[in-house]
């Protein structure tokens, strides 16, 4: 058989197949035109017949591939969907098995009750709930400024509940065996019984058992006992301060105690926090007192917010402003960190974030920075656990030289958190700094020594009295002439707090004692080296000497640690009016006005600099706003004196 015989058998069958081709055309070219027409047509048609055919054929090829792609996309999608549904069971196994190995909550289980009891409503179920409901409640009245972790013996945070468990096994049934498997949960179960002359309860939990009695008739009383009970064994540091604040000030001491003598140093340190809060509200201890406590506990556990937090709050009422503002970074650092919604509550943590960086604020002199965040907390009702807000945003506006709106804010006790004779002595702090800075040297004795029956009342009070006023007492006696009453004075402040220090310098200084107020003012710079306070009194004290290049220096350096605090640029301005470059110092008052700008003294010599650089238009309208402001009887009649010429 030849190739081309070959070929042709093999190849595809198409219109007019079987008809030689040859022979079809001899036949044609022979027979007659109508033959020929009739053989034409039906072979058209023959092809015809054969195009419908394979049209056809397509089509249901055509619609074969479409059902087998079809069948083939339901088959993926129901594996898809099989292997999602795996996937999703797979993934709520993963989330139940995390979220019981993560349980830390508290359960309480049904207790045992006598039948007669049942039959008057108390089942088991209700003894449970209602000891649930005495819980929260507790758990309310306790300040959630601090939220301690597993590391308290077992505390549960806010995740308590009551847990019936069910007949038969179910899924809850499962995840209930799993909690108690890989969780850490509290669990509580008790009984109750009748007594001699009443009820008694029993409650167990991790190893304890506590047993509280109580008249038949009232067993809410009872179980308000096993509340508080349950509540002190898991959460002894928030139980000793719902004591303190429930006025069961030496229950909370004996509390706080054994907390502080526990075996971890995590439970050690908040033993010795919980012992700061509740001597300090006793009338115990002072501030050092606190102090001492606090750096125990620090040293314990550097990593409890609390603790640290707590610890620059003394440390800046010590008037120890570097370690006040290195305690405030490192709380602003352990808030960041991932513990800190677990140790302080979510619910807490931006207030106690944004206190801590009006506190950093403060320390640093950026005044005009924090009183409008300070002032929103008081405002928006939002405190939290934090007492005196209303005193530091006076003091605050006393050092941003606002002494109006210092004067305009009022000190509620209630709404302070604290005792009125604490708000009595906040008070004196105010009257007496509002009269430093009106320079009313009088006032300023008078304001001290109306604390006098305050401080017998409450020794404890001298350490904060000590650092607050008697300073500033001493710096009025010295104004006022009286330097020997200066001296005794000052004398009696601790020698590490950095506003005496800065004060023992100002009374020297009064006194023409220039190398012995330069060694003061000196040791304060040495001991608060990122502060700007020192530098700028120096610098005030140095312009007051007609020094005005040593002043700068000063005034320099101050600025450069705290750029937004206003005094060091006030007194930069007019350092360089007392140099005759009254058009450098305007720069420097515009920009302490953007910190201070409600400065009466600012606006005086922004004035006065703007006379001296031929704009007397611009000067009287400066010298009209220091006329609205607060000034000192100097700096009034200097005005006066400005306004006639």
């Amino acid at each position: 058989m030849s190739e081309e015989t070959a070929g042709a058998e093999s190849a595809p069958e198409s219109p007019g197949a079987g008809v030689d081709p040859v022979a079809v055309a001899l036949a044609l070219g022979g027979a007659s035109q109508e033959r020929a027409d009739a053989f034409l047509k039906r072979q058209e048609a023959f092809i015809d017949l054969q195009a419908k055919e394979l049209a056809h054929e397509l089509k249901l090829r055509h619609w074969s591939l479409r059902i087998r792609h079809l069948s083939a996309l339901l088959r993926l999608t129901l594996e898809v969907s099989a292997a999602l549904v795996v996937l999703g069971f797979v993934g709520v196994g993963v989330a139940s098995l995390w979220k019981a190995a993560h349980s830390d909550g508290l359960v309480i289980e049904s207790f045992t009750v006598p039948p007669d009891l049942a039959t008057k409503g108390f089942s088991g179920d209700v003894v449970a709930t209602t000891l649930l409901d005495k819980l929260n409640l507790i758990q309310e009245a306790v300040p959630n400024l601090s939220r301690p972790g597993r590391s308290v013996s077992g505390g549960w945070g806010d995740d308590i509940k009551v847990e019936i468990p069910d007949t038969g096994i179910s899924v809850a049934e499962v995840y209930r065996f799993l909690r108690r498997w890989l969780g850490h949960e509290s669990h509580i179960s008790g009984a109750v019984w009748h007594g001699q002359g009443g009820i008694v309860i029993t409650v167990r939990s991790e190893g304890h058992s506590i047993t509280v009695t109580g008249p038949e008739a009232d067993l809410d009383g009872p179980i308000r006992k096993a509340a508080e009970a349950v509540f002190g064994l898991a959460e002894p540091y928030r139980y000793a301060i719902y004591l303190v604040t429930h006025g069961r000030a030496a229950e909370s001491i004996t509390v706080a105690r054994q907390l502080a003598a526990s075996t971890t140093p995590a439970d050690r340190a908040w033993g010795l926090l919980a012992l700061s809060r509740t001597l300090a509200a006793n009338g115990d201890i002072g501030d050092r007192g606190q102090n001492r406590l606090l750096r125990d506990a620090a040293l314990l556990d550097p990593g409890n917010i609390t603790v640290i937090n707590n610890l620059a709050r003394t440390e800046s009422e010590m008037s120890h402003g570097e370690a006040a503002a290195a305690g405030f970074r490192k709380t602003a650092e352990l808030l960041g960190s991932g513990n800190a919604g677990r140790e302080i509550g979510a619910d807490r943590l931006l207030l106690v974030q944004e206190m801590a960086a009006i506190a950093s604020r403060q320390e640093t002199g950026a005044y005009n920075d924090a009183i409008p965040s300070l002032a929103n907390i008081i405002h928006s009702g939002m405190t939290g656990s934090f007492g005196g807000l209303s005193t530091g945003l006076a003091l605050m506006e006393i050092s941003g030289h606002d002494l109006k709106a210092a004067r305009a804010i009022a000190l509620d006790p209630a709404r302070e958190r604290n005792s009125a004779d604490v708000t009595e002595l906040f008070r004196i702090q105010i009257s007496a700094r509002l009269a430093v800075a009106a320079q009313n040297w009088p006032a300023v004795l008078a304001a001290a020594a109306s604390a006098g029956p305050l401080l017998k009342r409450h020794p404890a009070f001298r350490d904060d009295f000590s650092v607050s006023v008697a300073p500033f007492q001493g710096y009025a006696e010295a104004r006022l002439g009286r330097f020997a009453a200066a001296e005794r004075l000052i004398a009696t402040t601790p020698p590490d707090c950095d506003e005496c220090m800065v004060q023992r310098a100002r009374v020297a200084e009064l006194q023409g004692q220039h190398a012995r107020a330069d060694w003061w003012f000196a040791r304060a710079a040495a001991d608060t080296p990122s502060l700007p306070f020192a530098n700028t009194r120096w610098g005030e004290a140095l312009l007051a000497r007609a020094e005005p290049d040593e002043a700068i220096a000063k005034f320099t350096l101050a600025n450069q640690k705290s750029p937004h605090f206003a005094d060091p640029l006030e007194g930069w301005g007019e350092a360089l009016m007392a140099k005759n470059r009254s058009h450098l110092a305007l720069v420097k008052f515009a920009e302490a006005e953007k910190y201070a700008p409600n400065w009466g003294r600012l606006h005086l010599k922004w004035g006065e600099a703007l006379t001296y650089a031929g704009k007397p238009e611009a000067a009287k309208a400066e010298f009209a706003r220091a006329a609205q402001l607060d000034l000192a009887p100097s700096d009034r009649a200097e005005l006066a004196a400005r306004l006639k010429s």
